[in-house]
């Protein structure tokens, strides 16, 4: 079984999507390594929500805005939730709506895949009822605080060694816990991700076409000090 551990931060949560790095790595259900962990930026080709520009951003911006635009990537991200048989994140509706919203905006095709959530499955446990947050059940569960916060790859390796710890405790590998609990289990292509896509197919289409001449909405930072209204996994 190949497991994809991913994670993505966005740009704003006002604006669909804008997904601005999508973090991941592969193992099987035994946690040996398939594909070390990486970070893919992405410009995401809106303003910036200050909050997450001045506390979640992990990059220099001139960095992220130099890195190509969803449509450009959009096949490498495909070719990994298409090889995996799991994708697994952390309160994964997120991401999920995100990702969605991405293709949608730019009228590409969704992006189909099963995943498992181990927010969820870390609900419910009778252990560290106390525990909330990554950051919380990974201290909790693995005894250490995470690392590189933030930033998507290492979010995607502490969901994995989440993961990794909840079934060393229980002892079982990762394919008998994905049996154990269907109810942290689930598939991308719902309805709501279908519906998004076909609404937005002529605009997606229009900003094809704006690629295509070379033209780039403005990144012009947006000064709310509220935090983004689609939170990080």
């Amino acid at each position: 079984m190949k497991l994809l551990f991913f994670d993505m931060e966005f740009a704003n949560g006002k604006v669909p999507g804008s997904i601005y790095s999508f973090g991941y790595l592969m193992t099987d259900e035994e946690f040996s390594p398939l594909l070390p962990p990486e970070d893919i930026l992405i410009n995401p080709e809106c303003p910036w929500n200050e909050y997450v520009q001045q506390n979640i951003l992990a990059y220099p911006m001139e960095e992220v805005e130099a890195a190509p635009a969803f449509p450009e990537v959009y096949g490498r991200i495909k070719a990994l939730f298409d090889e995996a048989d799991v994708a697994v994140g952390f309160s994964v509706s997120n991401d999920n709506r995100a990702l969605a919203k991405d293709c949608a905006r730019y009228g590409l095709a969704p992006i189909l895949y099963s995943f498992f959530d181990t927010e969820r499955l870390c609900r419910l446990q009778e252990e560290h009822k106390e525990a909330h947050g990554l950051g919380g059940y990974y201290t909790a569960w693995c005894k250490k605080a995470p690392e590189n916060a933030h930033r998507s790859d290492g979010d995607a390796l502490t969901t994995m060694e989440l993961l990794r710890a909840v079934c060393r405790e229980k002892h079982v590998s990762a394919d008998m816990m994905l049996l154990a609990y269907p109810e942290c289990c689930g598939k991308s292509n719902d309805a709501r991700a279908k519906k998004e896509a076909k609404e937005a197919s002529g605009n997606g289409k229009r900003r094809r076409r704006r690629h295509a001449r070379g033209k780039k909405p403005s990144t012009k930072t947006e000064t709310s000090a509220k935090r983004t209204d689609t939170p990080s996994a």
